[in-house]
């Protein structure tokens, strides 16, 4: 009896040892997506994967306050934003103090336009052109990926490495022979952080929230490297992607 258990326990180690190889062969060179993470448990340093971030919705419509602090101190906007994928970024900008309307702004690809009442000001343009005049650096024909927690002049799996220092996942690639991206997904495979990086400047975005049924971010802060005391947060309250949705302007 004793023998017989002893051997019913060798075969029972030896074919769970031989099930998780087979396991382990089996899910290599398989891209990591939502429906197939990898758990915290196996993943080691330097493990390589070829990932896809997902965009499924072509429109959504979000409500968010902005928070921007400079030197001269804090300044709260409030902001409906709009977007079609890859193609339309509306906002409409409200004074958080006194709810005026302060503006609008539409960038529909290279094309951007901004109109303010209150202070007298119509404005078009390329989208380029309009970083300049805002002051911000990061060009906004980026921002409507920004905002969606996606890649920024990439649409194709990437391939991605571990690193068990920061716990994320990091690639690198060239959007252009100037400007260059670093990227860091999490465990789950939500977007962490980008780095934008050129001769002029290095803007980061880092992610802190996400929605679940989305996967869009909810909290966003941007800071240049150059000017660390200017931080611009985005918390975003509500996401809806029921569109189409307008997308009024006029002069």
């Amino acid at each position: 009896m004793i023998r017989r258990n002893r051997a019913h326990s060798y075969w029972l180690r030896h074919g769970i040892t031989v099930f998780s190889a087979v396991l382990l062969l089996v899910s290599c060179g398989k891209p990591i997506t939502p429906e197939n993470p990898i758990k915290r448990e196996k993943i080691n340093d330097g493990v390589s994967k070829k990932i896809l971030l997902e965009d499924n919705f072509a429109w959504v419509q979000s409500f968010a306050r902005i928070t921007a602090q400079t030197p001269d101190g804090e300044q709260r906007f409030k902001v409906q934003i709009r977007s079609k994928q890859d193609s339309i970024l509306w906002t409409a900008i409200s004074d958080d103090m006194i709810g005026l309307r302060v503006g609008k702004c539409i960038v529909i690809k290279d094309s951007a336009a901004f109109t303010s009442t209150l202070l007298g000001l119509d404005w078009t343009g390329s989208a380029s052109d309009l970083a300049g005049v805002t002051g911000i650096e990061v060009p906004f024909q980026y921002l409507n990926r920004i905002m969606r927690g996606q890649l920024i002049g990439w649409d194709e799996v990437l391939r991605y490495r571990f690193n068990a220092d920061r716990d994320l996942w990091m690639s690198e690639y060239e959007l252009s022979s100037k400007r260059n991206v670093r990227v860091a997904l999490d465990r789950d495979l939500y977007l962490s952080e980008i780095i934008i990086q050129d001769p002029a400047e290095i803007a980061q975005i880092k992610y802190f929230e996400y929605d679940e049924r989305t996967r869009y971010p909810k909290k966003i802060e941007l800071t240049l490297v150059s000017r660390p005391e200017y931080k611009v947060v985005i918390d975003i309250s509500d996401i809806r992607t029921e569109g189409p949705y307008n997308t009024p302007f006029s002069f």
